[in-house]
């Protein structure tokens, strides 16, 4: 944090920050979203865990929306209000890391690490020691289709937010977002065996999803 106090004060850093100096002028980067991104990290070396989905979303706020807030800066746009392109690259950034949470699920397990809401765990009928026995009955499937469907309306609600000619600009992150979307899809297709492997996609068909993000984008 003091590093990035130091870059934005305009005062010397070290290797790290001093690297940053010229995107974050170039590209007029805030600094909260670096700040953001250091809470997250935090929360992930202390293995917290989240009892609600608000409670959830400020983490994924944290270690990915920062990033999306960064990442719009460097694309650029000119059609979409601040705010709402702010909420857009916010709620990206939900849908990616709850995304990578569903897929993770069996190997955050093993480093003793458990983000799905802990009252959503309950409400579906399941408990965190049958997660961590990989139990993987109707209860789980309850559990992980919400979340699924949480992570689809994300998507959806984010896609909303951007006037439709800021489209080619933020063509990378509907790039990510269709191969991150395809495979939350295929998940679902594959009956969400995610406490026994991590799902992926083969490289014709994120190819094949890059160009659909490309048309997309484009309006055909």
């Amino acid at each position: 944090r003091e590093e990035v106090e130091r870059l934005y004060r305009g005062e010397p850093t070290h290797l790290i920050a001093r690297d940053l100096l010229r995107p974050v002028a170039d590209y007029n980067i805030p600094k909260d979203p670096f700040l953001e991104l250091i809470r997250g990290c935090e929360l992930d070396l202390a293995g917290t865990r989240y009892e609600t989905i608000a409670d959830l979303e400020g983490y994924m706020r944290g270690v990915a929306s920062s990033v999306g807030v960064m990442c719009v800066h460097v694309f650029g746009w000119r059609h979409t209000s601040r705010e709402a392109m702010y909420e857009f690259a916010a709620t990206f950034g939900y849908a990616f890391q709850l995304t990578n949470i569903i897929r993770d699920v069996g190997a955050d397990l093993e480093i003793g690490r458990v983000y799905l809401p802990l009252a959503e765990i309950r409400e579906a009928g399941y408990s965190v020691d049958r997660l961590i026995r990989r139990d993987h009955g109707s209860a789980f499937d309850r559990l992980i289709e919400g979340q699924y469907r949480r992570a689809k309306s994300y998507y959806a609600r984010a896609r909303s937010l951007v006037d439709f000619r800021d489209r080619p600009s933020i063509l990378p992150a509907e790039i990510m977002a269709h191969v991150y979307e395809g495979l939350l899809d295929e998940m679902k297709r594959d009956g969400f065996r995610v406490l026994f492997h991590k799902t992926s996609l083969p490289a014709h068909r994120k190819l094949a999803l890059a160009v659909r993000a490309w048309l997309y984008c484009h309006g055909l």
